[in-house]
Parts: structure tokens; C-alpha cells; sequence
């Protein structure tokens, strides 16, 4: 999207780090978490390894085995065991669901008790809807570790829910301003923050051990990668696109600070390498991939 992408320096990026630092009910990467980012980038590790980790978190496992069980990864329902969860779904897409249980069950409770003005249940459907959507446009493209670019979408506004536990009130006034003033979001947040939310989410991945693409997903989803890049571009491009889509397709109940004025439509599609009636035609398809993905929506 065309509105003002900052490049981070190193000053920026040891300052936002202080800044979570300094956030006090902004939670810490669950340990959980670590041990299972551990085993998935340890080759010899196996199913079994990860089973033990899982095990340990009695609650993340509860929350691994219903997504499991839902529309969105099965339509038989019968995964009673972490094991076969892990041989039905696969390494990598436990890893994915994972770190997206982590990330609600740790991170919107913090929002919730910030009490500031935003919307933050709309914020977290709206990344539910990106992700699904961000999902089956990889499966359009034929790219592979579909799941990743789901979770890719769920978490590219996690800068968002920083900065509403960092400064509530002062956050809901910024939207507000913007709306009237007609500049963009990422415009009024560096004026009012020093960054922009995309900047904060970038670095609350770093901070959390985030996979290096979701953390250029985080940070650099408001940036048109033109001409459909490879690797990461590509993923940074998939994620702008079905960040306007999902605003546009399923738009928000409350104001999230999306602005269609500032998008470029055609040139969102075409850093992708989709036409606009190509991606026009599988709407239907698409929404009935965000409804199968619903059962994130109850995660918080």
C-alpha cells in the first residue's frame, strides 16, 4: 500500500526492543512456545519430541487438539491425541498453530485489561479473515507452506495490539484524528509514537523468536512489493494483498484505521501476479474458507 513505509535503523529497532521491555502487561514469549520453536528447528528431531513439549502445556494442547478437530484442519473430528494430531497435521502446521494459540492466549487478554477504546475483538477477526484469506491465495499461487502464510495473516497487525496495551487511550485518539484528518495510519502513528505499527510488530516477532518471514510480514505488510517477488517479497506481497482484501471483502464493524483511498488496488494484485477478475472469482471460495477458520475467532 502507498502509505509511508519507514526503514528501520538500528536505532529504531534497539528502541522499540526497549519499549516492549519497558511495557510492563505486555506478556513474555510463553516457554512453551520456545521448547516447540526448539524441536521444529532441530533436524533431529521427530513427532515424538514434540509431543513431549506439547504435553507439558496442558491448556496449549487443549487449544491445539479443538483447531485440530474444527472444519478448518478436519472434517472427521476424532483427533483425541497429540501424537496423531501431530502425524494428521504435520510438523510444520503444528508449529503454525502454535504459535497462533500462544500469541491469543497470551497477548488479547493483555489487550482486554488495557481497557482502551479500540475495538479489539473486530482487530482479531480482522486477522482471523486475513489470514484465511492470505491462505487460499498461496493456494491459488501454488506456493508451498500454505499454513505459514495463514499464520502470516493472523499476526501481521500484532503491532496494533502492542501499541494498545502500551498507550490505550492515546492509540484510540490517534485512529480517531486520522479519520478526520485524511492522512494515513502509519503517518499519524509515527507522529504521535516516534513508529508506526507495522515498525512495533516487526520487533515484538524478533522478540518472541517469530520465523524470520512472519516477522517481515509483520513489519513490512504495508509495503507493495511490485512484480511478485520470490520468497519473502512474495510472502510480504501475499500478506498486503489479503490485508485489503479482508478489509474490503469482510470490511470491520468499528474503525481499525483502514483507509481505501491510500490502496492501490491493481498494483497490490499485480506484486502478487494475480488479476483482479481471477481473484474476483474465487470470492465465494474464499469466504467459505473464512468461515471454516471461525474457530480462531474463540482463541482469546
Amino acid at each position: 500500500m502507498p502509505a509511508t513505509a519507514v526503514i528501520h535503523s538500528e536505532d529504531t529497532e534497539a528502541r522499540l526492543q526497549k519499549l516492549l521491555l519497558e511495557i510492563e502487561d505486555i506478556p513474555s514469549i510463553p516457554e512453551t512456545l520456545m521448547e516447540i520453536l526448539k524441536v521444529l528447528d532441530d533436524p533431529d528431531a521427530g513427532p515424538s519430541d514434540l509431543g513431549k513439549v506439547v504435553r507439558m502445556d496442558a491448556p496449549l494442547m487443549a487449544r491445539i487438539l479443538r483447531l485440530a478437530n474444527s472444519p478448518y484442519y478436519s472434517r472427521r473430528g476424532d483427533i483425541a491425541d497429540i501424537s496423531r494430531c501431530i502425524t494428521v497435521l504435520g510438523f510444520r502446521t503444528v508449529r503454525q498453530v502454535a504459535i497462533c494459540v500462544s500469541v491469543a492466549s497470551s497477548v488479547i487478554p493483555a489487550v482486554a485489561e488495557a481497557g482502551g477504546g479500540l475495538d479489539y475483538r473486530e482487530l482479531w477477526r480482522h486477522s482471523v479473515v486475513t489470514g484465511a484469506i492470505a491462505r487460499h491465495l498461496a493456494i491459488m499461487l501454488g506456493l508451498p507452506d500454505q499454513e505459514e502464510y495463514f499464520t502470516a495473516g493472523l499476526l501481521h497487525d500484532m503491532g496494533k495490539f502492542v501499541l494498545e496495551i502500551h498507550a490505550p487511550e492515546k492509540y484510540w485518539r490517534v485512529i480517531a484524528e486520522r479519520a478526520a484528518s485524511g492522512e494515513s495510519l502509519l503517518d499519524a502513528e509515527n507522529e504521535a509514537f516516534g513508529f508506526d505499527h507495522a515498525m512495533l510488530g516487526a520487533a515484538f516477532g524478533q522478540s518472541w523468536r517469530f520465523p524470520e518471514l512472519l516477522v517481515r510480514c509483520c513489519g513490512e505488510h504495508h509495503r507493495c512489493v511490485i512484480g511478485g517477488g520470490q520468497g519473502s517479497d512474495r510472502a510480504v506481497a501475499v500478506i498486503s494483498l489479503a490485508d485489503y482484501l479482508a478489509n474490503t471483502v469482510e470490511p470491520t464493524r468499528s474503525d481499525l484505521g483502514f483507509d481505501p483511498g491510500i490502496c492501490d488496488p491493481q498494483g497490490l494484485h499485480d506484486s502478487v501476479g494475480l488479476e483482479i477478475a481471477e481473484v474476483e472469482e474465487n470470492l465465494g471460495k474464499m469466504r467459505e474458507d473464512i468461515g471454516r477458520a471461525a474457530a480462531f475467532l474463540d482463541l482469546p
